[in-house]
């Protein structure tokens, strides 16, 4: 049985290793901020926080027991007291004592063995013996009074917590689809119950005829059957309506859960700013170089584990820029720079991806440097590569763009590490190279892993999801050709590599002239992945491989589909990379046979701005036999009204010069069209919102996270 007293010092540990960190975190940020503001209020402001942090995790060490921490925090907090009441200058060699005290208090939290008698040593130094004072007893501190801040209430939750809720509110949102699904299959038997009602009727017509008229007791078993069938229908229209009300309610709730939950795991990119600051500041010292660092977009928010993820292949980054990129004060001034280089960080979100540049002001790569470095490493490197392909052997493990060796740059290990650890987050990199101006890193990597929008795909019998982020179209192949024994497609005027998805995933593949092409784009390469069909778009709750399989080629993770089924995530990145080694020399012949007759007198109008939901939607439809014609939005949706028999609109509610709404609407009071069936096809699920359509004139609401093409097509048929 455990006792008070232990329950006490583990709820101690426990509140001291979360703020502890927080301390350290704040010592670091109030000294780079003094380094650059020596004089003023300002200094004195951030002198007093830098105090009150060194004073607070005194405070609690000493109560948590943490003896080698406590004396530490003291002696920081004593260096610092010379500096708020005597006026000590802190210069930057006094600060590099004071940085390596916080490391090592940072260490010494993680776990690590540690002797801080020569940390002490440092910092008695700076003062003489000030800074090696004995322990005085807890006192109140009159010179740094607590500073009120009003706020929200916050409140410490462990992330492995947050990562098992997350989990449940996938699994939640898989019961919503599996509910979804459930509503499809009711519809489909009340369909079938319909095929037998009108059956039923025709027998009961024929019975009748034949009956003769002393024949009561049949006419009264046909008209208790046809009782029967009535109460059958009512039951079931009844149940498909409770279905179709819980399912709605079902995704109000997950959708609702979902989004707050994301809320919490969302943290500010500027929580890494100050460990930004710090490698900058320490990497400018060890080379001799003055560099200042920049962010713009610190309050974007990002998934805590991408960010997480993405603190190593930054700190790369970073290093690089300053050992590789900035020169030294010399050469700037002879290339009429000014001394200090400048390191800039700009975030910006779009939708769901977070658009990250990293850009420096140095002299960029030299590409003959690593056309050598490459070329030590045995790596065959053509006369012919142009400057994109020489950058990307920055990529390779062993190839340096530095002609020497220190502890920053030189070992050939970095950046392959930035491209893996990128690769994984699903993401992609790109670099830019002005020579004698800088060096530019842009990243897009997803804003949140919980959840993954993807594209399903057949593969023969199989069914596998393709990350949506990385997806730019997808197309019919028409124009193919070989070249050097590869099957390419032209596309946008170039040449893009054709390779089965199957022979990727080495599964057996017979082409079709019905086989479609997904066009992948991973950082600047791209290809063209021949899949038998496409599905649906989707949105999964992504699960990543654990022991033993942690690393599997092509593989993301899985998920689980709405039908209970599961469905393997396939990684872009890896995709791109194997298919530039498949050798196939197949060219599809366009003109195959169609899978069904097309009926060239149902003309349908698809409006969406994106392009991927756009050609989905359109796929969908003509493989189903209709002749499709497409918008970007409301006003060319009016134009292409005028040019073609539109028989039925499916249309996006979020677009552009005019959205969905305000089409439905001019639809519903045009003369016209005001019968022209309209569906909606949208990824906004209120009901409020749904209510907006509806009252605008919309014949039917889809919402894109559960959308399949049966249900599409269902209602397109019921509509027609």
């Amino acid at each position: 049985m455990v006792s008070k007293d232990e329950n006490l010092m583990r709820e101690l540990l426990n509140a001291f290793q979360a703020e502890a960190p927080e301390h350290v975190q704040a010592l670091n940020q109030a000294l780079l901020q003094l380094e650059r503001r020596q004089e003023g209020n300002q200094h004195a402001a951030f002198l007093q926080e830098a105090f009150r942090a060194a004073h607070s995790l005194k405070g609690a060490a000493r109560a948590g027991g943490f003896e080698s921490i406590e004396k530490l925090a003291h002696n920081i907090e004593e260096v610092l007291r010379q500096a708020r009441d005597k006026g000590l200058h802190l210069d930057p060699e006094m600060c590099d004592k004071l940085y390596h005290a916080f490391d090592v208090t940072q260490k010494l939290l993680d776990g690590e063995t540690v002797d801080i008698n020569p940390v002490i040593e440092q910092l008695a130094t700076i003062k003489g013996e000030a800074a090696a004072t004995p322990i005085a007893a807890p006192e109140v501190e009159a010179s740094a009074p607590a500073v009120s801040v009003e706020g929200e209430e916050t409140l410490r939750v462990a992330v492995s917590k947050l990562d098992v809720l997350m989990a449940q509110t996938g699994e939640l949102l898989t019961a919503r689809i599996s509910a979804e699904q459930r509503l499809s299959q009711t519809r489909a038997v009340r369909k079938q119950f319909n095929q037998f009602t009108r059956l039923w009727r025709e027998v009961k017509t024929l019975a009748t005829r034949s009956v003769q008229d002393d024949s009561q007791h049949m006419l009264d078993t046909f008209q208790y059957f046809e009782e029967q069938l009535h109460q059958v229908s009512r039951a079931i229209n009844h149940l498909d309506t409770d279905i179709n009300r819980d399912s709605l309610r079902l995704g109000v709730v997950s959708g609702r859960l979902q989004s707050e939950m994301r809320r919490v795991r969302m943290v500010p990119f500027q929580t890494f700013e100050a460990l930004f600051q710090r490698v900058v500041r320490d990497a400018a010292r060890q080379e001799d170089k003055q560099v200042e660092l920049k962010i713009i977009g610190g309050e974007v928010e990002v998934d805590k584990k991408v960010l997480e993820a993405l603190k190593d292949p930054f700190l790369h980054v970073l290093r690089n820029a300053v050992s590789h990129g900035i020169e030294n004060v010399q050469a700037r001034a002879t290339a009429h720079k000014p001394p200090v280089g400048v390191i800039q960080i700009t975030v910006v979100q779009r939708g769901s991806e977070a658009h990250i540049t990293i850009r420096d002001d140095g002299k960029g790569f030299d590409l003959e440097r690593l056309r050598k470095s490459a070329e030590a490493q045995h790596v065959d490197v053509p006369e012919s590569a142009n400057t994109n392909e020489l950058i990307n052997l920055a990529f390779l493990p062993g190839v340096s763009s530095s002609s020497k060796l220190t502890t920053l740059s030189g070992r050939g290990v970095g950046l392959d590490v930035v491209q893996r650890q990128i690769d994984n987050l699903q993401g992609s990199i790109v670099v830019e190279n002005l020579p004698g101006e800088g060096a530019s890193f842009h990243l897009i990597v997803p804003v949140s892993l919980a959840m993954t929008r993807v594209l399903l795909v057949s593969v023969g019998k199989h069914c596998y999801a393709l990350p949506l982020a990385s997806i730019e179209r997808i197309v019919r192949p028409k124009t193919t050709f070989n070249l050097e024994g590869k099957a390419m497609l032209v596309l946008d005027h170039e040449s893009v590599p054709l390779v089965p998805l199957a022979h990727i995933l080495n599964l057996s593949f017979q082409p079709s002239g019905q086989s479609l092409a997904v066009i992948v784009g991973v950082a600047e390469q791209r290809i063209a992945l021949l899949v038998d069909d496409v599905l649906t778009e989707q949105e999964l709750a992504v699960k990543p491989l654990s022991k033993p399989l942690l690393r599997i080629r092509h593989v993301a993770g899985a998920a689980m589909m709405g039908s209970g089924d599961p469905v393997v995530v396939l990684n872009a990145a890896d995709l791109v990379k194997s298919a530039r080694g498949v050798s196939v020399q197949t060219v599809l012949n366009p003109s195959g046979p169609q899978a069904k007759e097309r009926n060239s007198t149902t003309h349908i109008l698809v409006v969406d701005d994106s392009i991927t939901t756009r050609t989905l939607e359109k796929n969908i439809l003509v493989a189903a036999g209709y002749e499709v014609h497409t918008a970007i939005d409301g006003i060319q949706a009016l134009q292409q009204l005028k040019n073609h028999p539109i028989s039925l609109v499916v249309a996006d509610v979020e677009m552009p010069n005019m959205d969905g709404i305000s089409l439905t609407r001019y639809l519903r009071d045009s003369k016209d069209y005001s019968e022209l069936p309209l569906i909606l096809v949208t990824s906004l699920e209120n009901p409020e919102d749904r209510e907006r359509g509806m009252v605008a004139g919309a014949n039917a609401y889809i919402v894109k996270r559960g959308f399949n093409q049966a249900e599409l097509l269902s209602r397109i048929q019921q509509l027609l």
